[in-house]
């Protein structure tokens, strides 16, 4: 999930009108204006795909990206792949291409590793640190509000800022209450939680805060959910694909939340999408946890691209840590796997970033 060729959705959200409050954060703009994509959700026999400029085929897995251009080879069994348009293709054995019909839908895949870690740490408890809503949207305008709790902290004080609402809790936890006044659209609101005399002010960084997408745009999301839902998909896939969803619109916290509820989460693609959705919302730790559970799980089913995700994003995160020599570690193992699976774009990638964790120039790119 670090591919950069899925800059598109950028486009899908300025259109949606996504200016007013906490924006997802912009990736740029893909001249080509379309990348069509899909996600395998479920697999039955031995699979393997090749992906466009790779040299051979590897593993394919549950939850992997399947875009134009990709080849897939089912020595017996067959694939599904939920398309953009959130129908359902069926692919059987044999080696097959991109099986999805063109569509004017955003795509569904969320490529929220491109995102730079936030600096710091995310973690100890020297002050109560928001964990949800942060960095978000949400469709929900009475959400859950949560917290990192302080050692020996009693009680906090909970303000919204962008509201004139204020409140106590005894725990690390609080919901919005139904007699609060209601959140709106078009208003930037931040949570501000105080635990004698720290507060979650004291995190450095802008865009702390979130917003309630507009009514139109929750509209069209929740007919994407309801759509996915009756797809007849099982539960981990189901999830997976309203989590994509919710993402690719910026509803950062709703879809951790919904991936964390998972009976099963240890499938590598979830987790690496939780990854990606606390690297979305600044919290590096958070985010460490679940690349680290994806990368076991990737190296046990011998998924090279997998582990190259894993690893690529581990030493982005350790890099903004400042542990520059697990980051080092972490990119040099990316570097390796990449370069196993042909893939010179994000070879490349990791060699300049590695060359800026170690202090030196990336190699000049050749001249034309």
């Amino acid at each position: 999930m670090i591919r950069r060729s899925w800059l598109f959705i950028l486009i899908v959200l300025f259109a949606l009108g996504c200016g007013s409050g906490q924006q997802p954060p912009g990736r740029g703009e893909n001249p080509a204006g379309k990348v069509e994509s899909g996600i395998i959700v479920g697999l039955q026999g031995e699979a393997a795909m090749k992906r466009a400029g790779w040299r051979d085929y590897a593993p394919a897995m549950f939850g992997a990206a399947f875009r134009r251009g990709d080849l897939l080879r089912l020595t017996a069994g067959r694939a599904v792949v939920a398309c953009a348009d959130l129908r359902l293709a069926t692919v059987e054995a044999g080696v097959s291409g991109f099986p999805c019909q063109a569509s004017q839908r955003p795509a569904i895949v969320f490529e929220g590793a491109l995102l730079n870690p936030t600096r710091g740490d995310g973690a100890g408890d020297e002050f109560p640190r928001v964990i949800s809503p942060r960095k978000t949207r949400l469709l929900n305008p009475r959400p859950l509000f949560r917290w990192q709790p302080v050692a020996a902290a009693k009680s906090y004080k909970v303000r919204l800022q962008g509201a004139s609402w204020t409140a106590e809790a005894a725990g690390d936890a609080l919901a919005y209450p139904d007699n609060a006044p209601a959140l709106q659209p078009g208003v930037a609101y931040r949570l501000v939680v105080t635990a004698g005399d720290r507060s979650s002010n004291e995190e450095e960084g802008s865009g702390l805060g979130f917003s309630i997408i507009p009514a139109d745009e929750a509209r069209a999301v929740r007919d994407a959910e309801a759509r996915i839902r009756g797809l007849g998909l099982t539960e981990t896939p189901t999830a997976l694909l309203i989590a994509n969803v919710y993402a690719t619109h910026g509803l950062y916290a709703e879809a951790i939340e919904g991936l964390e509820r998972l009976r099963e989460a240890q499938e590598p693609a979830v987790l690496r999408l939780l990854g990606d959705l606390y690297l979305s919302v600044g919290l590096n730790r958070q985010a460490e946890e679940r690349y680290l559970a994806a990368l076991a799980g990737s190296a046990l089913a011998a998924d090279l691209e997998g582990q190259a995700q894993a690893h690529h994003a581990l030493g982005r995160i350790y890099d903004a840590l400042g542990d520059r020599a697990a980051a080092r570690r972490s990119l040099t193992d990316a570097l390796a796997r990449y370069e196993r699976l042909g893939d010179a774009s994000q070879a490349a990638e990791v060699k300049r970033i590695l060359s800026a964790v170690e202090g030196t120039q990336p190699d000049a790119p050749p001249k034309p």
